[in-house]
């Protein structure tokens, strides 16, 4: 979860983001599961409670980072992805090196994509 780390899910939090995705027209791309789980975590806040379950945390964030995702624009998701590689090499990377060693990880097949971490 690279786009989604912050993500802290509370009535204002998913009601901008099911904002933000109504808006860039991704949300009705998500699978049905997906929008009913924000819908009915919604109503629930609207309704006073509070989310203590860590499962259901997990959920809404793996929901939060498919939504970003989809309504990111490739320069932030290919600067995140390289900034997560250059931290698992262990090399300093700015700007620009973390958008190109991002693009390049998005660009390569998933077929070699195991192996690209492994060796720095």
């Amino acid at each position: 979860m690279l786009l989604a780390a912050w993500f802290v899910p509370s009535l204002l939090s998913l009601s901008a983001l099911k904002s933000r995705a109504l808006r860039k027209g991704v949300w009705f791309r998500l699978d049905p599961a997906a929008r009913a789980l924000v819908d009915a975590t919604l109503l629930y806040l609207k309704r006073g409670g509070v989310i203590k379950s860590p499962a259901l945390i997990n959920a809404l964030r793996a929901v939060a980072e498919r939504i970003m995702a989809m309504t990111s624009p490739l320069r932030v998701l290919a600067r995140a992805v390289g900034m997560a590689i250059a931290r698992a090499r262990g090399i300093q990377a700015d700007e620009e090196r973390a958008v190109a060693l991002g693009l390049q990880w998005i660009n390569t097949p998933k077929r070699y994509k195991n192996f690209a971490l492994v060796e720095p």
